[in-house]
């Protein structure tokens, strides 16, 4: 049986790869063109400059906004033909590499000379460009990892905040075969141990009570060794954990994906959406500052509706 890739067989997969290769060719060499174009029309002041357009700015601007709007594209999308096209001289632009692989190596050091040395494609055992091979080789964080060793740093640096690294580490040591690889590394075993002992310990706060717990848990009569007043305070202990990692992980992914929106368009569609998931968000915000002030988790009509996307 031969292979399927989606919905095609393998064969099929491959023509059509083939045809789109061909239309990439065309397109990256419409893009060029009308990057020409725009240059024509509105040259950089010196060839390789940044998009700070001088003195004429307003000039430049209205040009080429009157361009793009004549020949039914963005602004946007028209300055970035112009610039990618400044950047890489008739001369020196790769057959082969799409107009997206020059644009990412545009600002890269001896961008001439990189082009020229495509890297091996896993999948095609050839030398060839695509997006993220580019991004690597720019020196972007956005590549996609590829080898263990890129995957087990983009972990990383996703769980540089401790409490995100907790909740993943949870979440991963319930797979089996990844807690009992775990537990093959002396020093992952020894710091599991010493957080068993150490969780052991928490007890004994001035009152009694651990720092999850509420007035009224103590029993009388038994104490901290009751054992399901205990597990109730680990519970809690979770829950509240939880909690604080979504709000944290909510807080640092924002912090990483906002300030790549500078200079970022967005279709009155996007907006839209935008401003309802925002709405979603303030309106949980209120729940969950309402829950942790009153204990009150119920949600109300509106607020049940909102978050239902109705």
């Amino acid at each position: 049986m031969s292979e399927v890739i989606g919905s095609v067989a393998g064969e099929r997969f491959e023509a059509l790869v083939d045809r789109s290769v061909e239309l990439v060719r065309v397109m990256t060499g419409c893009q060029f063109a009308l990057g020409d174009i725009a240059l024509e029309i509105a040259p950089l002041r010196s060839h390789g400059g940044d998009m700070t357009l001088g003195e004429d700015e307003l000039g430049v601007e209205g040009s080429l906004r009157e361009f793009a709007e004549a020949i039914g594209l963005s602004f946007h999308t028209v300055r970035t033909y112009r610039w990618v096209a400044a950047r890489w001289p008739k001369d020196q632009r790769q057959q082969g590499a799409s107009f997206e692989v020059h644009r990412i190596l545009a600002s890269a050091p001896d961008a001439y000379e990189l082009i020229k040395s495509p890297p091996v494609n896993e999948r095609t055992g050839r030398s060839e460009w695509n997006g993220d091979a580019a991004k690597r080789a720019a020196g972007w964080a956005s590549a996609t990892p590829v080898t263990v060793e890129e995957k087990v740093e983009a972990i990383r640096d996703l769980a540089a905040d401790e409490t995100v690294a907790a909740l993943a580490a949870c979440d991963l040591l319930r797979r089996p075969e990844v807690a009992f690889r775990t537990m093959r590394d002396r020093q992952a075993r020894e710091q599991v141990n010493q957080a068993q002992y150490e969780q052991a310990e928490l007890v004994d706060d001035e009152d009694g009570r651990e720092w999850w717990e509420e007035p009224g848990d103590e029993d009388d009569d038994g104490g901290d060794s009751d054992p399901a007043r205990i597990v109730r305070g680990f519970h809690r202990a979770m829950e509240f954990t939880d909690l604080i990692g979504v709000c944290q992980g909510f807080v640092a992914g924002a912090s990483r994906l906002v300030p790549k929106l500078r200079g970022r368009e967005f279709t009155a569609s996007q907006l839209e959406l935008v401003t309802r998931q925002l709405e979603k968000i303030r309106a949980t915000a209120d729940w969950i500052e309402t829950a942790v002030s009153t204990g009150k988790v119920d949600l109300d009509e509106a607020l049940a509706e909102l978050l239902r996307g109705q």
